[in-house]
């Protein structure tokens, strides 16, 4: 587990929370808070103590994202970023 802030990215302003980071899943832990008054939300990412930045899943909200080869067109590939829980919708 790594340890770091969860943060949230409003047009209203930013929101930081304690957070831990399951490296084998994925996972982010944090605690829920009030964002009353926060209607846009932005972006969100976890930021370990080292400051290494994860994006979080903009669809489950829990899980950071990871980079996947995907098929292109013909046989081509590119580069995507999926959710690191696989029953994500964001695969």
């Amino acid at each position: 587990m790594k340890r770091g802030t969860f943060i949230s990215i409003w047009d209203e302003g930013s929101v930081r929370t304690p957070a831990q980071l399951d490296e084998a899943t994925g996972e982010v832990t944090t605690n829920s808070v009030d964002v009353e008054g926060m209607e846009h939300l932005i972006e969100e990412m976890f930021k370990d103590e080292d400051g290494e930045e994860h994006d979080v899943c903009p669809e489950c909200h829990e899980y950071i994202l990871k980079v996947v080869m995907k098929e292109g067109v013909g046989k081509t590939l590119y580069e995507a970023q999926v959710c690191s829980n696989p029953d994500c919708d964001n695969q």
